[in-house]
């Protein structure tokens, strides 16, 4: 029996959907929820980019039924060292693409033609170009998540983005072209990439609210718990942290920071925790349900992005802030997404410029102040629910 889903009236059938998307962002916004909620079939194919971890998940074909799993596969994938992963790009691409081939040729023959093919990435929309043509699905959509900026030191990324730019323009080609933000949108029409005169679909990510207001009372705060959920790479802004540990024994109160996530620079960010004042958890790459519990019983989120313009942030959108938020969490981040602005609008946490000093005063303004900015933080959540924002994909 195929699901309904009612938009606007207007009662939508939705059978099957190819999904695909990379560690650990398979579900961010609760993307995947949204679709095993809405539809009877989805085959999700996740694939791993960078190492998270010494316990990095194998790439997989998952398929659902209904909300069950009814069928996974282990998908071939091999252990590139971090320095070697932007020179193997390409053979890890043409490995990706046969598996996509081939797999979906396998599903197309056991469950039958797909409504839609779904993707995130400008490489793997391509190829969902390429399975309609060969008839296994009858549309395909492209979630556009990403823009690389083609400056960079170094020549071999300056190339990979470059390449991946080509796809770009060949993804945007899909049936439903949808954006994360006006911003990217703006940049695709400047380039001669769309019509400006077309107006584009923008969806951000979602937040998943189930949470009461939170409040806290500063005089009896003896400890202020601060996350961090991400990639550990130096673009994330870590630094400000860890190397002006002392400036926050100025704090009235003790300060416990848990770091969610793994990456490049996983070893040299827990060799400098290693030196700091404070307590300081790292929890690597863990289950989203894992990451719930400990947002819970945290008090803020931090995202302290470089400003730079070699920044890939600039032009997407904050998964890891629409996760603060669903938890109630307000939030401290530079002026570096287009979110910036909600943020501020709805004081749901505080922009700060990229320094200690700054993020010093954010946290004492906040706990000063906590019913009023984790208030603002569960207003922002709902109005970006994940399950109202995500409806309008299949209008």
């Amino acid at each position: 029996m195929l699901k309904k889903n009612i938009v606007n009236g207007t009662i939508n059938f939705h059978s099957s959907i190819v999904y695909v998307n990379f560690a650990p962002y398979e579900n961010a916004g609760k993307i995947l929820d949204y679709l095993i909620e809405n539809f009877e079939l989805v085959s999700l194919f996740s694939f791993n980019f960078h190492r998270l971890g010494k316990k990095r998940d194998q790439n997989k074909l998952i398929v659902y039924r209904n909300g069950n799993v009814i069928n996974s596969k282990d998908l071939f994938d091999f252990k590139v060292p971090e320095k070697l992963i932007f020179f193997l790009l390409p053979i890890r691409s043409t490995l990706i693409f046969f598996q996509l081939l081939f797999y979906n040729t396998y599903l197309h023959f056991k469950y039958g033609k797909a409504n839609y093919f779904f993707s995130v990435n400008a490489f793997t929309s391509w190829v969902g170009n390429v399975l309609k043509s060969f008839g296994f699905v009858d549309k395909t959509i492209f979630w556009v998540w990403d823009y690389y900026p083609p400056k960079h030191p170094r020549k071999i990324i300056i190339f990979m983005r470059w390449l991946y730019w080509q796809f770009d323009k060949m993804a945007t080609k899909s049936d439903i072209l949808v954006f994360l933000n006006k911003r990217v949108a703006n940049l695709h029409r400047s380039m001669g990439i769309l019509q400006k005169t077309t107006v584009y679909k923008i969806i951000p990510i979602g937040t998943s609210p189930s949470f009461s207001k939170r409040n806290i009372n500063k005089a009896k705060l003896k400890r202020l718990n601060i996350a961090f959920v991400g990639v550990i790479k130096k673009s994330q802004g870590l630094d400000i942290i860890f190397n002006n540990s002392k400036l926050y024994n100025k704090l009235s109160f003790k300060i416990k920071l848990d770091i969610i996530g793994a990456g490049p620079e996983f070893a040299y960010y827990k060799e400098l925790a290693n030196k700091t004042e404070y307590e300081c958890h790292f929890h690597g790459y863990i289950s989203d349900k894992q990451i719930d519990r400990i947002l819970k019983k945290s008090h803020v989120g931090i995202a302290p992005y470089v400003p730079s313009k070699n920044n890939v942030a600039y032009f997407g959108d904050p998964s890891k802030i629409k996760q603060y938020l669903s938890s109630g969490l307000p939030v401290i981040t530079t002026n570096v997404f287009e979110f910036s602005k909600e943020i501020k609008a709805h004081t749901a946490g505080i922009i700060i410029n990229y320094n200690a000093q700054d993020l010093l005063k954010a946290l004492r303004k906040i706990t000063k102040s906590y019913p009023k900015y984790s208030g603002g933080a569960y207003n922002l959540a709902k109005k970006y629910s994940y399950k109202k924002i995500y409806s309008t994909f299949f209008d």
